[in-house]
């Protein structure tokens, strides 16, 4: 029962290091796009797909726990329950969780995508490894950083279905800007928290939960555009 219950602790305190409610707001974007507004005439290239969904999932599990990693001392200020949670598995298979990801997802992006869209998604890997523990997170311009790299794989699978993608790229290109203010706005107020008033602190962590909710809005209006 002991050990049951240490692989439980160990298996939770995993899918919160690798963010993975975030992993699934992705995948699900990236499918929704490529059958919906990306589509075009003829059935999408599952192959192609599934390894940028596959790639994308990796480079934000692996850029996560590098950003675990790094920044123990500031969450355990700014997130103190989750952190201690987090705490004994980052340290000790944090980095090289990190590095398997990162190269599942290299390994994922050479094998089904073509050379430049392999280049776009190997780019984005290095960036997101750059923010993740070069402190770029912080004030207004670490927010929007954070905003584009949240929205940069539609970019991924829209270049990787090009070029019958783009009509429908710019359909959707006025709601994908508005998610990216929303979230841009999301990241900067949730980097506030910390430093407001403890009176405050309810209000800035109530309208977290509104800016999650017109997010979830705004991806369930995919499939309209």
């Amino acid at each position: 029962m002991r050990n049951r219950t240490k692989i439980l602790f160990r298996l939770t305190a995993f899918l919160s290091l690798v963010r993975w409610t975030h992993i699934l707001f992705l995948a699900t974007a990236q499918v929704l796009g490529a059958l919906t507004i990306l589509d075009g005439p003829g059935p999408p290239p599952w192959g192609t797909l599934a390894g940028i969904v596959l790639a994308t999932a990796c480079i934000v599990a692996g850029g996560s726990l590098f950003n675990s990693f790094y920044d123990l001392e500031r969450d355990l200020i700014e997130r103190p329950w989750r952190t201690l949670l987090e705490r004994p598995v980052a340290k000790k298979y944090g980095m090289q969780l990190a590095f398997t990801f990162y190269g599942g997802a290299l390994l994922a992006a050479m094998l089904t995508l073509s050379k430049p869209v392999m280049a776009a998604t190997w780019l984005y890997a290095l960036v997101v490894f750059l923010y993740s523990h070069n402190r770029w997170g912080s004030g207004v311009g670490g927010a929007l950083i954070a905003s584009f790299l949240a929205f940069a794989p539609l970019l991924l699978v829209a270049a990787a279905l090009h070029p019958t993608s783009w009509p429908g790229f710019l359909r959707g290109l006025p709601l994908a800007l508005a998610m990216i203010v929303l979230e841009w706005r999301r990241q900067w107020e949730r980097r506030q928290i910390p430093t407001v008033d403890r009176g405050q602190k309810p209000q800035f962590k109530t309208r977290q939960w509104i800016y999650k909710i017109l997010l979830a809005a705004g991806l369930g209006l995919i499939p309209f555009l």
